[in-house]
């Protein structure tokens, strides 16, 4: 849900009676975007909108003030570098293109299920942008293919309902590359990892679950573990439409790798992930120990005491010391 916070908005009037935001300035750079704009629906994000040198201000452009401006708030200009997470209201159907071009700090966007016009090179050069959530059913149609297919890097796609994630998705970041075929002077269009495919797993802008999880078989030969590590726990976790047959590939892939699993888990501090493990009787003897020891040696006592409770329930008490570097 979005926050109040104060804003200066520069906008246009649309000719159904909405509002295209042009520019925007605030204070913070989490961005919150109303819902409205002087009593009218904000419904579209102007191309080059939090692009530096974005389109020029004429005559017709509206301003509205947005919040409360406390003392000694000041509000900036909000594009490129000054803008890590963005929030659209649920009414924001379009996105013009190279809104977002050169927002090298945004790795966050949060967008409602009725966005579905997403112009050209929207996201260009956005290189820390690597989660996406909608506010949406994971069965409903959205705009998240439009999206994913302007980025080819890892993107993690989170599919919130209310207060509940339905579903999380990651989709690897994939290579194109064009060969030229001679003598003809023609060029082959190349591409590596198995990102493309997943991304194709979207039909009638509904994503095909059971078309995604049949991707991580392949993947499994070109990606890294890393990677595969965070597709199968994703599904695991968040089981949304996942097949029995899928289920039991993800549980045998993460339980092959555990070690490197809970490890990163420990460097992340996530006890959620952890406690997922435990109660899948994945973590358990030995490698529960070792967390143990991980959380211990990080000084992150929250987790210790947490990973020892589990121990001391005695159904997975280690048998021997286990050290990551072995």
């Amino acid at each position: 849900m979005g926050q109040v916070q104060p804003y200066r908005m520069l906008w246009q009037k649309r000719k159904d009676g909405g509002a295209r935001l042009m520019r925007l300035y605030g204070a913070f750079p989490q961005v919150f975007l109303p819902q409205e704009a002087d009593g009218r629906p904000l419904v579209e994000i102007a191309p080059y909108c939090f692009a530096t040198g974005g389109r020029p201000v004429g005559p017709d452009i509206k301003v509205t003030e947005t919040g409360r401006q406390e003392g000694g708030v000041c509000l900036q200009e909000l594009h490129t570098g000054a803008i890590e997470e963005v929030w659209l209201a649920d009414s924001i159907t379009k996105i013009g293109r190279y809104a977002f071009y050169n927002c090298k700090n945004m790795h966050t966007l949060s967008i409602g299920a009725g966005l579905s016009d997403i112009g050209s090179d929207a996201f260009m050069n956005t290189l820390s942008f690597h989660k996406l959530t909608v506010r949406c059913g994971a069965g409903e149609k959205s705009g998240v293919r439009q999206i994913l297919s302007q980025i080819p890097s890892d993107m993690e796609v989170v599919f919130r309902s209310g207060t509940q994630i339905e579903a999380s998705l990651l989709y690897p970041e994939y290579y194109e590359s064009y060969d030229e075929v001679a003598p003809a002077h023609l060029f082959g269009r190349s591409i590596s990892g198995e990102g493309f495919r997943a991304r194709q797993c979207i039909r009638d802008g509904r994503v095909d679950f059971a078309g995604y999880d049949a991707v991580f078989l392949q993947a499994c030969v070109e990606e890294r573990e890393e990677t595969l590590s965070r597709m199968a726990l994703g599904r695991l976790m968040y089981p949304y439409a996942l097949e029995s047959k899928s289920r039991e590939i993800y549980l045998q892939y993460v339980k092959g790798h555990v070690r490197g699993i809970s490890e990163r888990f420990v460097r992340q501090r996530d006890l959620y992930g952890l406690r997922f493990l435990y109660k899948e009787k994945i973590l358990y003897g030995t490698a529960l120990a070792a967390c143990v020891e991980a959380a211990a040696q990080a000084g992150w006592a929250e987790g210790a005491a947490g990973l020892l409770g589990w121990m001391a329930e005695g159904r997975a008490a280690p048998t021997k010391r286990y050290d990551f570097g072995e």
